[in-house]
């Protein structure tokens, strides 16, 4: 055992039907922000979709599943996760506060500016040919409706 400063370095290996990972190997297999974005984009257009049917709980709850996907891409590529952190807390903090009060005149600002604000790190991190947009029509899987 290697020892790096006073905390040993320990190589535990998990066995998976007939193969064993180890610690380092399951780090690799986290989803990085290529996996995760494709999520968060439909978790913000669902939160888009909430937003202009006006059905607060649903527009909420999409957009802190959005969040957390943004946390987790921060723990697993720690490379972005000053602006990660930054952009929950401000652009999605603005349109969360929105959907809170609920003014839904500043949610469709804020949200465009939250949009907007993505695609500039899409820019920041060599990535600009990566323009997302909100899909044309509502998803098909869900019921906008308000239900209270």
């Amino acid at each position: 055992m290697s020892v790096t400063g006073d905390v040993p370095e320990h190589d535990h290996v998990v066995k998976a039907g007939k193969t064993e990972l180890s610690l380092a190997d399951l780090v690799q297999l986290q989803p990085g922000l290529a996996r995760l974005m494709p999520e968060v984009g439909v978790r913000v257009w669902k939160c888009w979709y909430a937003g202009q049917a006006r059905n607060q709980r649903l527009a909420r709850f999409q957009l802190k599943e959005a969040v957390n996907l943004l946390k987790l891409g921060a723990m697993t590529r720690p490379k972005y996760r000053d602006d990660l952190d930054a952009y929950i807390g401000t652009s999605v903090a603005r349109v969360m506060a929105a959907i809170e009060a609920p003014d839904w005149d500043a949610f469709d600002a804020e949200f465009t500016r939250l949009v907007d604000e993505a695609n500039d790190y899409h820019e920041k991190y060599d990535k600009g040919f990566l323009v997302w947009k909100v899909p044309d029509a509502p998803p098909p899987d869900l019921d906008m409706t308000p239900r209270e």
